[in-house]
């Protein structure tokens, strides 16, 4: 049986930090499962693996599309699972690390049979985005499918979009189709663990990566992007800090009004990925932000334990 682990949870919970020494100790490779690291030049405030770490053990799909090109869950499904197929060929350990639940979703689960839906109702959509603004379509989102609705930021219009558009085009909730997937990766075996931690620490931890977020030039980065790419409406440039920053950037808001958005939407991003993973097959580890403590040797012993125990069982 061929093994895949999957190391998921809120952000700034010690994903890639964990990921990093499960590679090392289990002969591992990392294959990112973050939105967000998949554009090139956004570095400092989606966080990425330091280049010490991707020396060190191989990553894979970081930095593969410039932030004007659009790169879905379906794109990263397919990108994923010829790399994954591929570290398994040579006898190595998938260890897929990310927060975006769509993405790991993806992963477990693959994608429902998507039906042809109707231009007409996106058309309307647009229209009333822009008349009524994002806010009023997130809303409308959160009444027709609560559940979707609580898997992505109340920013992310592609998304708010396509749910809606699925909504009144089919009459059915996107959200429901999902216990109608197949994946492509069905035949191989998923180990999937998730960090956690109390939500007040978290979200101090949250508060002190910002403030270093801040100090390491991310303002920088983002003056850079907009110079090179342009274009605010690209769906990368929403992700949190960047829109923020662009703000900033434009003499729109302060740095300081900024930087408490940041902590505040980052805060709410957490909250949102808590409710996302909320019951899904995962074995949680309790992690301790504040104090960088992370229960590696009882993770590593979970997934021998699993993998032998699997193996066994076939």
């Amino acid at each position: 049986m061929k093994h895949v682990v999957v190391i998921t949870g809120p952000t700034a919970t010690g994903k890639s930090k964990t990921a990093m020494q499960l590679a090392l100790n289990l002969n591992g490779e990392i294959v990112n499962a973050d939105s967000m690291q998949v554009y090139r030049g956004m570095d400092i405030g989606t966080a990425k693996p330091s280049e010490a770490d991707r020396q060190a053990v191989p990553h894979h799909l970081y930095d593969i599309c410039d932030p004007g090109e659009r790169f879905s869950a379906g794109s990263y499904l397919a990108r994923a699972e010829k790399i994954i197929r591929d570290i398994l060929s040579r006898e190595k350990l998938p260890i897929v690390v990310g927060g975006t639940g769509l993405y790991s979703r993806a992963l477990l689960t693959g994608f429902f049979d998507q039906p042809e839906l109707d231009p007409t109702v996106e058309d309307c959509l647009l229209t009333s985005y822009n008349q009524a603004g994002l806010e009023y379509l997130y809303r409308m989102l959160q009444k027709v499918d609560g559940i979707f609705s609580r898997g992505i930021s109340p920013k992310d219009k592609q998304r708010i979009i396509r749910g809606l558009s699925f909504y009144f085009s089919t009459g059915v909730k996107l959200s429901s189709m999902w216990g109608k997937t197949h994946s492509p990766l069905k035949d191989l075996d998923f180990i999937v663990v998730g960090l956690t931690a109390e939500r007040s620490e978290l979200y101090e931890v949250i508060n002190q990566r910002v403030d270093r977020m801040i100090a390491s030039g991310l303002i920088n980065e983002v003056k850079g992007l907009m110079e090179k790419y342009g274009g605010k409406e690209y769906h990368a440039f929403k992700a949190i800090g960047y829109r923020e920053m662009m703000l900033v950037a434009e003499g729109k808001v302060s740095m300081e009004d900024a930087v408490e958005r940041i902590k505040r939407n980052t805060r709410r991003f957490a909250k949102r990925q808590f409710t996302w993973f909320k019951g899904q097959t995962v074995r949680w580890f309790q992690v301790d932000p504040l104090k960088g403590k992370i229960p590696v040797a009882e993770i590593y012993k979970f997934i021998n334990i699993e993998i032998r125990k699997r193996g066994e069982e076939t």
